[in-house]
């Protein structure tokens, strides 16, 4: 993006990547691309292109720090997984944390092949420089995190904390972009998709278009916002009723999406009384 804006492009631009997808069908040739490319410019002034927004210098640098503290813990807990799949492998299993200071004191006794104990040793070393790294990476979120009053508000809502609340606001950027909560939700990829042809109206599977680090941060909030009695956790289990735990937890997730819409733009704190109703007339009737 840095390149765009060096070459004169501000807030948004073209975006010629998808303008030639024109049919249902993904289809995808050099040839086809640049022929339907050539049609959508022949008319570019009664038919402009689709436009894609771009986030301010502030909102990148918050985008990438959130990002990259998201991607370190996603590697520290392949290491995690890949030391438990070893132990397993051998028959060693213990309560202890592989990684603690008695962990290690009982990972030392056991024993094992040359090989194993090597790969153990790595993964140990791995594990140790990437848990410094999340200790930077978080500090350096936080501090990047107190220009935005955005992200305080956000983490009144359950399941978001300080780290989620910066992941969700740093892919959305703007709320202006969104005429409505259906538009955000709809942009997170959490909808199902569907496929209509005359009287035919077929749903498929959730779209996933969009941010896929907005998707996993919705979706770990969720996890953690159905444990309790509050509104969503019982949503989840009335859902849970009928439905498998996936699809009610994802109905949790688009739910969060709403309030992550109503939070922001009506300013104000998550108010859990307020459940079931529009925020803005709750709102209205404080005011």
């Amino acid at each position: 993006m840095s390149v765009l804006e060096e070459a004169g492009w501000k807030e948004r631009a073209h975006w010629v990547h998808t303008a030639g997808i024109d049919s249902l069908r993904k289809q995808k040739t050099d040839r086809l691309d640049a022929r339907r490319r050539a049609r959508k410019l022949s008319v570019a002034g009664r038919d402009p292109l689709p436009e894609a927004w771009f986030p301010p210098p502030e909102i990148r640098e918050l985008r990438m720090r959130a990002r990259q503290r998201c991607w370190l813990t996603a590697q520290r807990a392949q290491i995690r997984n890949r030391v438990q799949s070893l132990l397993q492998l051998h028959g060693r299993r213990s309560g202890r944390n592989p990684f603690s200071a008695a962990g290690q004191v009982w990972l030392a006794k056991q024993p094992m092949p040359a090989a194993t104990r090597e790969t153990l040793g790595q993964l140990g070393r791995l594990h140790e420089f990437l848990q410094q790294e999340v200790v930077v990476s978080e500090s350096g979120l936080a501090q990047c995190a107190l220009h935005f009053p955005q992200i305080a508000r956000l983490r009144t809502i359950p399941g978001l904390g300080h780290i989620l609340a910066a992941v969700v606001w740093s892919e959305l950027g703007d709320l202006r972009r969104f005429a409505s909560a259906d538009a955000l939700v709809n942009y997170t990829g959490l909808v199902g998709s569907l496929y209509e042809s005359g009287e035919t109206s077929i749903p498929g599977p959730l779209t996933r278009q969009g941010p896929a680090w907005l998707r996993w941060a919705l979706i770990i909030a969720a996890n953690a916002s159905v444990r309790g009695r509050s509104p969503l956790a019982q949503r989840y289990r009335r859902r849970r009723q009928h439905k498998p735990g996936n699809v009610a937890k994802t109905a949790v997730a688009r739910s969060l999406a709403r309030c992550v819409y109503g939070v922001l733009k009506h300013e104000c704190d998550y108010q859990e009384e307020g459940w079931g109703r529009k925020l803005g007339s709750l709102v209205e009737q404080q005011a």
